[in-house]
């Protein structure tokens, strides 16, 4: 007889019991469960996130070791006694009374039982022997660790659930930002002549006012801050002064219809750039620029620290800082002296140009 069986002496095929797309990202969460134990999963569509694990429970008597063989046949191993609240085993789940409750950021998500955590993957989950927290689950496991009354992921997990469900009401995130950025952005630029929505019909909504002014043309973004960028947790400390952003940029007025609208369809590309890779933007990065202008300038680095760059203080969303980064057009050969030398020396000799650097017919600095 094979290693799956009905047999209730052998292991079954896991079973789904529960699934769920990310809002923001392309991950898809997952609950598994055999006659043993149950998981879940956060599946992802790059090979750079691939696929992270936690354990929920085990269904039967705990193991003393570590399953190590049945690990190596593929199958998904049960929590050590060691390690488990429950050592003679839960009951199954049952799909039910189960809720999966992405996080805001669209990159980590927790399962839910009756309204009570079970467990949680964020977004560091699947690093250095970490795999998630586990209600069920007492000290640091091997498959999962204890979910402490004092984890601040219990107030996160209650935080998104709270502003995903918001998205329902009347008075939606949306529709109570936008008007205060477009208000500031006023304040700063002057009244907009233009808007474009640049979601591309997707949750969430987000918008890109122009101001044509005689000799500049002003791009900035409206409400992508409404959602905080996967993996900033991993690199930042102090991640509510880094993990909301807006978008702007600068240019000479001499354009046309044409170029103004492939300027705003690469800005739209750059704001998907986060969740789309599951990734984050932050001063000094380089992005892709088409401008349909001067082939020559294909790419942004993005900065506030140019002194001839306006200074952009947003208020602050959902107790975040919302970081204001201008997209300043570079040429690929200043490009590579940033990848090989870094950024502050080419943002020296780009600082000392002054206003050139909104000309897409200038020099390069390099």
């Amino acid at each position: 007889m094979g290693l799956f069986s009905r047999n209730n002496n052998k292991i079954e095929k896991p079973k789904v019991i529960l699934e769920l797309r990310s809002p923001g990202c392309p991950i898809t969460a997952i609950v598994e469960q055999d006659n043993r134990t149950a998981y879940f999963y956060l599946f992802g569509d790059n090979e750079d996130f691939g696929t992270k694990s936690c354990w929920i429970r085990n269904l039967s008597a705990a193991p003393n070791e570590i399953e190590t063989a049945l690990m190596e046949k593929g199958v998904p191993p049960m929590l050590t006694k060691e390690f488990c609240k429950f050592p003679e085993g839960q009951e199954g789940l049952n799909a039910n009374t189960l809720e999966i409750v992405w996080l805001e950021e669209g990159d980590g998500a927790a399962l839910l039982e009756n309204g009570e955590i079970l467990c949680v993957i964020p977004s560091w989950g699947g690093n250095g022997g970490f795999y998630g927290y586990a209600r069920d689950c007492k000290g640091t496991g091997d498959f999962a660790w204890e979910l402490s009354e004092d984890n601040e992921m219990r107030t996160r997990v209650k935080r998104s659930d709270e502003f995903l469900k918001s998205w329902d009401e009347e008075m939606s995130p949306f529709r109570i930002l936008q008007p205060e950025i477009l208000d500031y952005y006023d304040e700063i630029f002057g009244k907009s002549e233009k808007y474009f929505a640049i979601d591309n019909a997707e949750w969430p909504p987000k918008g890109l006012c122009v101001n044509q002014g005689e000799e500049k043309v002003v791009f900035a973004t409206v409400a992508v801050s409404l959602r905080p960028q996967p993996k900033i947790e991993m690199y930042f400390e102090n991640t509510s002064d880094v993990n909301r952003i807006e978008l702007g940029v600068i240019l000479k007025s001499a354009l046309n219809n044409d170029q103004i609208n492939k300027i705003g369809s690469s800005i739209s590309g750059i704001t998907a750039i986060p969740w789309d890779f599951v990734t984050f933007l932050a001063e000094g990065h380089t992005v892709e620029f088409q401008t349909g202008v001067n082939e020559k300038f294909n790419f942004g680095i993005l900065t506030n620290k140019l002194k001839v760059l306006p200074e952009i203080q947003l208020p602050q969303y959902r107790e975040s800082n919302t970081t204001f980064l201008w997209i300043v057009p570079i040429s690929n050969k200043e490009r590579a002296e940033m990848i090989e030398s870094g950024v502050e020396g080419v943002l020296d000799k780009l600082d000392d140009i002054g206003e050139e650097i909104f000309n897409l017919n200038r020099e390069e600095v390099v």
